[in-house]
């Protein structure tokens, strides 16, 4: 398996309207076309990061070029430049696990001590 983090820097006052954006714009071509999403995160300090899981390299660039043809892309973006902007800017790094499959990492009161 490979993660694909996007990490954006959110416009404080705008992040309601960019994950409205996501859910009804964004995810729906990633989810459709293959892509499993992980979780979509606000930090802190304001950083919007979303994880998605991909089987292979080759998975995720079937997918990405299915979305990309997606007639949803297009509308997405003329719906994204009508919204204004939605974040400041973003990064994008692609991860694997180093942790041995089965090894859970479930943190809870009992696991806490």
């Amino acid at each position: 398996m490979i993660y694909r983090m996007r990490t954006y820097v959110a416009i404080p006052d705008r992040v309601d309207d960019f994950t409205q954006f996501f859910l009804e714009h964004l995810y729906p071509p990633q989810r459709d076309h293959g892509a499993r999403l992980v979780g979509r995160w606000l930090t802190e300090d304001g950083r919007m990061v979303a994880v998605f899981e991909y089987d292979d390299r080759a998975h995720f660039e079937r997918v990405d070029a299915a979305v990309r043809a997606d007639p949803r892309a297009a509308a997405a973006q003329a719906r994204r430049e009508e919204l204004g902007p939605l974040f400041e800017g973003y990064d994008e790094v692609f991860m694997r696990s180093t942790v041995p499959p089965g090894i859970g990492f479930v943190w809870g009161p009992e696991e806490a001590g």
